[in-house]
């Protein structure tokens, strides 16, 4: 599985094997559990629908027995939530319940070589992406929401290579690239009011964050024995990462 946070996914994953297996989940919640909130009370509205479903699944297998390996998992969220709005009179038109529905979408897929005795390869390939809705609140109007999209791609890639009995040499390759992008409800003036209460385009869209990483590493490690079986481990190494946008 993964998430995704600003620019960063944080992904745990695993290998196939020889054998062929898979793995499917799912968790729904709905209003049942849920007590009336804040915004509700406020509005003098009833408890809203809420609906969150997650589901997903996993499979790996052998694509050549004991050479080469697939993992492959997916997972969705589908949360259907609404927010009452309450301009306290200054915009009655623009009162009431509307959805503030969220999407996300998780992928990941990792294939695995055992390319001889001394050589391992594996590479991993995985995106996250989201949409929900921006700024929702009791005392802001539709108007003044916005649509938020978040995206992301990471590619890993890891060779490594056994040199005699006690040396290894490990070489990492990483891309990744991220992008939010936060468009504007409407493009009214925007006004707010006193009691907090606002209408028209969010001076906070529409906006956009977009990130570039390029990461070179490579670790060589060694593993000395000294007179006595006293054993000395050693490791050196170097990493460039490169963030041009």
């Amino acid at each position: 599985y993964g998430r995704s946070n600003g620019g960063v996914l944080n992904v745990v994953t695993k290998s196939g094997t020889n054998l062929w297996s898979g793995s499917a989940f799912e968790s729904n919640r709905n209003k049942g559990l849920n007590a009336i909130s804040a915004s509700e009370k406020l509005a003098g509205s009833a408890k809203q629908d809420y609906k969150r479903n997650q589901f997903g699944g996993s499979f790996g297998g052998p694509i050549a027995k004991d050479k080469w390996h697939f993992f492959a998992a997916a997972e969705r969220t589908q949360q259907d939530t609404s927010q009452a709005v309450n301009t306290q009179g200054l915009f009655p038109a623009q009162d009431g319940i509307y959805d503030t529905p969220y999407r996300e979408n998780l992928y990941n897929l990792k294939v695995t070589a055992n390319l001889d005795s001394a050589n391992y390869l594996s590479v991993r390939y995985g995106r996250n992406q989201n949409t929900q809705p921006y700024g929702a609140a009791a005392n802001r109007a539709p108007s003044a929401w916005g649509d938020s999209e978040n995206g992301f791609n990471s590619v890993n890639l890891n060779y490594n290579r056994v040199i005699g009995a006690s040396k290894l040499n490990e070489f990492i390759f990483q891309y990744a690239d991220f992008r939010n992008h936060i468009g504007a409800a409407s493009q009214d003036p925007y006004k707010l009011f006193p009691n907090g209460v606002a209408v028209g385009q969010s001076p906070n869209t529409p906006q956009t964050t977009e990130q570039k990483k390029w990461q070179f590493r490579d670790d060589f490690s060694w593993h000395l024995t000294g007179k006595g079986g006293v054993g000395h481990d050693m490791k050196a190494g170097v990493n460039f990462i490169n963030e041009p946008r």
